[in-house]
């Protein structure tokens, strides 16, 4: 399970799955909050990816989360000067893309809008679109505050 993590150098921290040696680092977001790049790091190296973040309102509950969707996964074009150092990742098939796009989308849902998914005021605080499908963190077993 993904957890929020101090980095060495303490400015940014990262969600990180140590035991099964998975990281996720924000890099860098475009203004205001309308897009993001982060990597998601392994033994095998980095893969890039860029979300949408986009505000919405439950219908049903009238509670206002924020919904992340992929714009692109294994590149980040629009990285910019904190992410010059990222590599294209190509995938083998699409069973291995589809993998790490779940595993990325749990650890979305740990980051919430900053780092705070655990700390989220409600369920579904946060939620990632993935395969026409709404992932929340009980999707994944967690339960907030911890």
């Amino acid at each position: 399970m993904f957890r929020v993590e101090k980095t060495e150098d303490n400015l940014v921290p990262r969600v990180a799955d140590a035991d099964a040696g998975v990281y996720l680092e924000w890099l860098v977001t475009g203004s205001p909050y309308t897009t993001e790049v982060f990597e998601l790091l392994n033994a095998s190296g980095g893969i890039p990816f860029t979300t949408s973040r986009e505000h919405v309102v439950d219908p049903e509950s009238g509670l206002k989360f924020t919904l992340f969707k992929f714009i692109t996964f294994g590149s980040a074009p629009r990285a910019q000067s904190r992410a010059k150092h990222l590599v294209n990742r190509t995938f083998d098939d699409d069973n291995e893309k589809q993998y790490w796009m779940k595993i990325a989308v749990e650890a979305l849902l740990v980051f919430g809008t900053a780092f705070n998914g655990l700390e989220a005021p409600y369920k579904g605080f946060t939620r990632v679109e993935f395969n026409n499908r709404i992932y929340t963190l009980e999707h994944f077993g967690y339960t907030l505050g911890k």
